[in-house]
């Protein structure tokens, strides 16, 4: 990388006040004025770019996934789709960790702002709006029961009640026992699950129910009290579901894990 007209390249009235600072032998450091929402400056390198002459590679060497991991963490199908289409609506490519674009030179202010804009989105992935999120609780609780309850034959939309028009979300199996598992992420589902226990009950089915709840601190207080009387184990985040829910079962079936 010729580092003399990488420094030309930047000479614009849009790129001024960036600077460039080496830190190891052909990889440079770019000093910008953009900012994450915390005050940090977004971490941008330049290096060669295996496409040759006339392009710059511009990249983070990981850090922007490093940061993102300090809060969020991109361990679902879901999450990972919404990182993929993050990248590809930028034309940023991730390989090992890292994020990278291929730039000609003389459209090198137009790729660094490119990638800036792309690692700002990644790091705000958090801060999805709220109909994202609460897709997520019940793609994250899909997920887990899939991958880590398997050996309980989880069962999606089950109609306990054939003249019932509310399902359980997953039915779980094991020594002959039946586990209903319900997701809950606001006071209307809590009080459809309410209501559905009640009439499972009432109709002695032989079943022992989970909910879980996506953050059941902000459940208003009729509706924590409804599912209180009436299910079984509630688990107040996914998290709590996913650190027990397998010990719960053998623990209630009265075997051990």
């Amino acid at each position: 990388m010729d580092i003399n007209s990488v420094r030309e390249a930047l000479n614009t009235p849009l790129t001024a006040a960036f600077d460039l600072y080496e830190r190891r032998p052909g990889r440079y450091q770019l000093i910008l004025p953009i900012h994450h929402e915390d005050g940090d400056m977004v971490e941008i390198y330049l290096q060669d770019s295996p496409k040759g002459d006339g392009y710059v590679r511009v990249c983070d060497y990981g850090l922007t996934l490093m940061r993102l991991s300090y809060t969020f963490d991109i361990s679902t199908t879901a999450r990972q789709q919404i990182f993929d289409s993050i990248l590809v609506n930028n034309g940023v490519t991730f390989e090992d960790g890292n994020l990278f674009l291929d730039t000609p030179l003389d459209k090198l202010p137009e790729g660094i702002f490119q990638f800036a804009g792309c690692a700002q989105k990644v790091c705000n992935m958090r801060y999805w709006t709220r109909e994202s999120i609460r897709s997520l609780f019940y793609d994250d609780l899909e997920d887990y029961i899939t991958a880590q309850l398997a050996t309980f034959s989880p069962t999606a939309d089950l109609f306990p009640l054939a003249d019932y028009p509310t399902s359980v979300d997953w039915s779980l199996t094991f020594e002959s026992w039946n586990f209903y598992v319900f997701g809950v992420h606001n006071n209307d589902k809590a009080k459809v699950v309410a209501l559905a226990l009640l009439e499972f009950q009432m109709a002695q089915l032989q079943f022992i129910s989970f909910v879980v709840h996506e953050a059941m601190e902000t459940l208003g207080k009729k509706e924590q009290l409804f599912l209180t009387r009436n299910a079984d184990k509630q688990y107040p985040g996914l998290e709590d579901f996913q650190k027990s829910s397998a010990l719960d079962i053998h623990r209630l079936v009265g075997v051990t894990a």
